[in-house]
């Protein structure tokens, strides 16, 4: 049992059930095992999923009925439920219940439970996973986004809500690296209340793979990315890619583990690839379970990590690296900040401009090396993982910061209670 135990109510964007190590292992796991109490507020992932009270690691999960139809009225719909559901659960916070309330890239929900939180005596934290605002104005600005006069104005109302209101009035804010919070603080944040927490990953979930006995020879070579196939992402980049291998004379298929959330967008991949008469040799799996895709990402002998070079993406950590390394798979990456900063520690991989022609030449000398060289890669990738990312030493940073926010509310109740008796004695 931890000296002091966070009592908190967490209100994520993540819908119930879900696959992110985030919940699932750095609260579900690591904070609640260390004896602290943490109670989520989550809509349904599909109508399928019982709504109300649920069991999560022997406390409670708050689940709230969801839309999941197609069309613009319905996902609105889908908000409205939600946001409803948040204020209920909210309503019902009390101090006596809950220290803290944590909430992460809900913005109206958060401007309202920042002023619920304070007015009863709790702290309240905001978590910060991806510059959501300016990513929705973008993509309304290229016509990426599947609504774009709608997203258009979601990013001006988050922007405000986010700069001008929610972070001011937080107690503390998470964000996911150093450059993020560079960004959080030139809108006025004071740095001492901004704290980036990484991307890690749950290494007792999965093992890294015998690398040796992967490629037989004469065998196909497959190279793979997991992560969104959103069009912002710019993955025929890698369609490309491979059209470039092909004429090579390399062997060689893409397998891409993941979904969009437009379906135009799936579209676009699937024409570039007939385009470049390469879609015999392209897989796309769609959304599968996070345990599933790892099982198909280890069937790959590169895995590649394409993060396009933006304001919007150059803040964030990149998960599908973590997990590319923790699997032991050599990577090759583009010159995004962070990835270029974690190749350069592991010699994992291959950091490369952004193109077609960089990723190809990168696969091409990857598959130059011999096996037992792209084995010790793979291992010093998952050794990095092990000292740098695993969840157990990332909790810690949560933990801390999170005591010292609850225990400056403790120290606040006790200066209004000494003022509250000072009065009494004056009277």
């Amino acid at each position: 049992m931890p000296m002091h135990v966070i009592r908190m109510l967490f209100i994520p964007r993540e819908q119930f059930p879900t696959d992110r190590v985030r919940i699932n292992v750095l609260f579900g796991r690591e904070l609640l095992s260390r004896g602290h109490e943490i109670d989520l507020v989550m809509q349904a992932a599909s109508d399928r999923v019982p709504t109300g009270p649920n069991d999560w690691h022997g406390r409670t999960v708050w689940v709230g009925r969801t839309d999941c139809r197609d069309g613009v009225f319905h996902r609105m719909h889908k908000h409205w439920l939600g946001f409803l559901h948040d204020m209920r659960l909210l309503r019902l916070a009390r101090r006596a219940q809950y220290d803290v309330v944590l909430v992460s890239d809900k913005f109206i929900t958060a401007s309202i439970a920042v002023l619920v939180a304070h007015a009863r005596g709790m702290k309240f934290i905001f978590w910060l996973t991806f510059p959501l605002p300016e990513a929705d104005l973008e993509g309304a600005r290229t016509g990426t986004a599947r609504y774009p006069w709608l997203v258009s104005i979601r990013g001006w109302v988050t922007a405000w809500l986010l700069y001008k209101w929610i972070l001011p009035r937080s107690n503390h804010v998470f964000v996911q690296t150093d450059r993020m919070k560079r960004n959080v603080c030139a809108h006025g944040v004071d740095p001492a209340k901004v704290s980036a927490i990484v991307t890690g990953f749950g290494l007792s979930e999965i093992s890294p793979i015998d690398r040796e006995s992967r490629l037989e020879s004469g065998s196909s070579i497959t190279v793979a990315y997991l992560g969104t196939l959103n069009s912002s992402r710019r993955l025929d980049v890698l369609v490309d890619m491979l059209a470039l291998l092909r004429s090579g004379g390399m062997d060689v298929k893409l397998l891409l583990v993941g979904h969009a959330e437009n379906p135009r967008d799936l579209l676009l991949l699937e024409k570039r690839a007939a385009e470049r008469n390469v879609t015999q040799y392209v897989e796309i799996t769609g959304f599968l379970p996070q345990s599933e895709a790892l099982k198909r990402i280890v069937e790959a002998e590169i895995c590649l990590s394409p993060i396009y070079r933006s304001p919007i993406f150059d803040v964030g950590s990149p998960t599908k690296l973590i997990e590319y390394l923790a699997l032991g798979i050599p990577v090759v990456a583009n010159d995004h900040p962070e990835q270029q900063l974690i190749l350069r520690e592991t010699r994992a991989g291959v950091c490369v401009p952004w193109g077609a022609r960089h990723f190809a030449r990168a696969v091409r000398w990857l598959m130059s090396r011999s096996r037992s060289e792209r084995a010790e890669m793979g291992a010093r990738g998952r050794a990095w993982v092990e000292r740098n990312r695993t969840y157990a030493s990332i909790a810690d940073n949560v933990e801390r910061t999170c005591i010292e926010v609850v225990a400056g509310a403790s120290r606040d109740s006790d200066r209004d209670e000494s003022r509250a008796r000072s009065a009494t004695r004056a009277d």
